[in-house]
């Protein structure tokens, strides 16, 4: 099994983000992994891939930002050294491009890391920002894998989101939904088709309201999109399973798009990575290659674990 959704805050890293740029760090892990590892190993996952998540380094200091991102990326290949079970997803400063860019090559090139990591926002830019086209361009040379996650961008929409755990819970899954719409409608990922997105939390609401998607293109006059089903552009990304156990919506989401858009994804040490992978072999319906497309196949097509 390859679990794509996974995160590491020891102590060093959240010492040095507040040290550098104030940013509170949470929640704070254990700075040892020999259990994390014990784990997967007895719960036949093979590999485990890190990534900052809500916590990126996106500061308005430039320098802040790419001391940071370098700092944690330097850490997780040290995670990755530590054992072969353990990867990363890195991570760039945005929204400082050129910063970006050298970082996302470093990450590539010489960590070796399975891909970039990304917020679904950075200070108030959306992934369509004109600004990122050089990014783009360069991830999508490589055909790199990007996985975005959100990261607790503050609502303008509604009230109350700040109560209750409301934010994370229900916003971070609005927020991969609006991502999505983005990068799709913008058409970023028809300019950069060979970058392999992954959208945390199974994209949000989008499995659900993706005919609201179709209404969008149509309000806007996008008649590209209208020449097929609009629903065949979401289809070109992958969602990981992070949304919900709930095997009824997993199996939703799997009718309306496909098993194989779907990717094993735990937001371990949250829950245990097997436990969380118990509950998606729960899932009705999947045959034995559907299944193992979702813990492992699909994953390893695109490169991660190579």
């Amino acid at each position: 099994m390859i679990d794509v959704h996974a995160h590491w805050f020891p102590p060093a890293l959240t010492k040095e983000f507040d040290r550098v740029a104030g940013k509170k760090v949470w929640p704070e892990h254990s700075p040892e992994l020999i259990q994390r590892v014990e784990e997967l190993e007895a719960d036949g996952v093979n590999l485990q891939v890190l990534g900052l998540g809500h916590n990126q380094p996106y500061f308005e200091d430039a320098s802040k930002s790419l001391h940071c991102a370098k700092f944690a990326n330097d850490l997780y290949a040290e995670a990755a050294d530590f054992d072969g079970r353990l990867e990363a997803f890195g991570a760039i400063p945005l929204p400082h491009t050129e910063q970006a860019i050298a970082e996302a090559v470093r990450c590539l090139d010489e960590l070796h890391f399975a891909g970039i990591g990304l917020g679904t926002t950075a200070i108030g830019t959306s992934l369509d920002d004109p600004a990122y086209e050089e990014l783009w361009a360069e991830l999508n040379r490589r055909r790199a894998v990007i996985f975005v996650h959100p990261v607790g961008t503050p609502d303008t929409f509604s009230t109350g989101l700040d109560a209750f755990m409301m934010g994370p819970k229900y916003g971070g899954p609005m927020e991969a939904t609006l991502a999505t719409t983005h990068l799709v409608v913008s058409g970023v990922t028809q300019r950069y088709p060979d970058i392999r997105w992954i959208i945390g939390t199974m994209g949000g609401s989008i499995g659900y309201l993706w005919r609201r998607f179709e209404e969008i293109t149509e309000s806007i006059h996008q008649d590209q999109w209208l020449e097929t089903n609009p629903r065949q552009e979401l289809k070109k990304l992958y969602y990981d399973t992070t949304l919900t156990d709930d095997p009824a919506a997993i199996k939703f989401f799997a009718d309306s798009f496909g098993a194989d858009r779907l990717v094993l994804g735990t937001d371990a040490p949250r829950v245990r990575a097997g436990d969380w992978a118990n509950r998606i072999k729960a899932v009705p319906g999947f045959d034995e290659q559907q299944l193992r497309g979702v813990l492992n196949d699909t994953a390893a097509s695109l490169g991660i674990g190579k």
